[in-house]
């Protein structure tokens, strides 16, 4: 894209390691630490710090901490942090889910403290709810299962959706609520509810992606949005327009190939307290190798919504940032902010050449 954009993504840290291709990221919610998986069937860990004393955009130092041989027999498509940091699980072609914790607080050695075996073929997306008391896993037999989280490494299947007609990309909690989110190669999202007097049920679909539906993102924060990512190349805004229904208000282009991950993120604070992107920053990613990241705003509420008019006007939106070729040639799988305070800027990457890489979004003047 030849437009001058008002931020530039500069690089961090670029972290090698796997023997194939890196599939998934995920920053630890509560301590400094990223993981990675990969085709290769470990998981590898990294810690990082400030390696400056500087308090303005300090330069960070990434190390490698450990890598973890998970005894899965195949890929590993999928990493998950539950909301404490204490607990990791691996989702894999195998089909199962690995459920890991520290052996000891100081060790660099993980613990295989459980397996859950159900799904028939590959687990495809791996999250934990927001209360970390629920697991949402699915797989390639059009399948969502939720797991209830016990402690000492026990969990309980307490519902199997079948709702999908092919295979299940994606998993994703609602950041507040026990809505479940989930995406297919069916062209549809499913949105899921627990009946408190019976099982968890599907309560919207929804339609409008002209393929595969690959990747789900809440927006942080709050009940209204929900982006998702397709082979179709676009990226899709959901907006909640009632209790139990999302509406499609905006398409976003600018990708040449299928966009494979989105990550909606909160923006740094400075940018917070100036009015703009109060919805945040979004990153996507895919096949063409290049990243873009849109800042999105509350839309000035139209005069004459109310509740009995839902009000489905779009988000303000605009293309803050371009990075082509993030990986060289090789596609991007994943692209996943930094949830914690202080490193809303920090976007992590993964690619087909088996490397993670870190950036920091920057204003280009």
């Amino acid at each position: 894209m030849d437009v001058d954009l008002p931020y530039r993504l500069v690089p961090v840290a670029d972290l090698p390691g796997h023997d194939d291709r890196a599939w998934h990221l995920a920053w630890n919610p509560t301590k400094t630490i990223l993981a990675s998986c990969s085709a290769d069937k470990t998981v590898r860990l990294y810690s990082y710090s400030p390696s400056t004393n500087t308090a303005e955009n300090p330069e960070l130092a990434f190390k490698f901490l450990t890598s973890i041989p998970t005894g899965h027999t195949k890929t590993v498509r999928s990493v998950a942090w539950s909301p404490s940091g204490q607990t990791l699980a691996t989702g894999s072609f195998d089909s199962n889910i690995g459920i890991w914790e520290k052996d000891g607080e100081d060790a660099d050695e993980w613990e295989c403290v459980s397996t859950l075996e159900g799904h028939e073929t590959e687990c495809k997306s791996i999250e934990y709810s927001s209360s970390g008391s629920l697991l949402a896993s699915c797989s390639r037999d059009k399948t969502v299962w939720i797991w209830e989280v016990h402690p000492e490494g026990d969990f309980e299947t307490i519902s199997v959706l079948m709702e999908h007609t092919q295979d299940v990309k994606c998993v994703a909690w609602h950041p507040e609520e026990e809505i479940l989110a989930s995406a297919s190669y069916d062209d549809t999202i499913k949105l899921y509810i627990e009946d408190p007097s019976d099982d968890w049920y599907c309560f919207s679909t929804l339609t409008g992606h002209a393929s595969t539906v690959w990747a789900l993102a809440w927006s942080p924060g709050t009940s209204s949005y929900l982006a998702s990512a397709s082979d179709d190349k676009t990226v899709r805004i959901w907006k909640r327009v009632a209790q139990h229904k999302w509406e499609c208000v905006l398409v976003l282009g600018g990708h040449d190939r299928s966009v494979y991950s989105i990550s909606w993120g909160k923006a740094p604070k400075s940018r917070r307290s100036s009015g703009l992107g109060d919805l945040g920053w979004l990153a996507s990613a895919g096949g063409d190798g290049t990243v873009l990241i849109w800042e999105l705003s509350e839309p000035k509420s139209l005069e004459d919504s109310s509740p009995s008019k839902p009000d489905s006007t779009p988000p303000k939106h605009k293309l803050i940032a371009s990075l082509p070729s993030a990986h060289g040639v090789y596609d991007v799988n994943s692209a996943v902010w930094n949830p914690r305070p202080g490193y809303e800027d920090l976007l992590a990457t993964a690619g087909d050449d088996g490397h993670a890489r870190v950036w920091r979004v920057v204003p280009s003047a």
